[in-house]
């Protein structure tokens, strides 16, 4: 059975958030953050980082994209074995 989870929540910036979301399901990881708008989507085909460490090797590169990272913090974490649950 394979286990398959989302995280989502919001990364502060120095002048307010943005919301992102990180999923893993069978085919890998991806991460979906909301800028201004319109969504900045990365995916992996390995699901084998955990949710984390996914979103922490992304980190520099939105910096240069979004500007000064403050905090990133996670409020709701789903876990679920069908994939068609979400």
């Amino acid at each position: 059975m394979t286990l398959l989870m989302i995280v989502r929540n919001r990364i502060v910036l120095k002048e307010g958030y943005v919301p992102f979301e990180v999923r893993r399901t069978r085919k890998g990881l991806s991460l979906r953050i909301e800028l201004l708008g319109k969504p900045l989507e990365y995916f992996v085909d390995c699901p084998c980082f955990g949710l984390p460490e996914f979103l922490r090797l992304f980190l520099p590169a939105l910096e240069e994209k979004i500007g000064e990272i403050k905090g990133v913090f996670v409020e709701k974490i789903e876990e679920s074995t069908r994939e068609d649950s979400w």
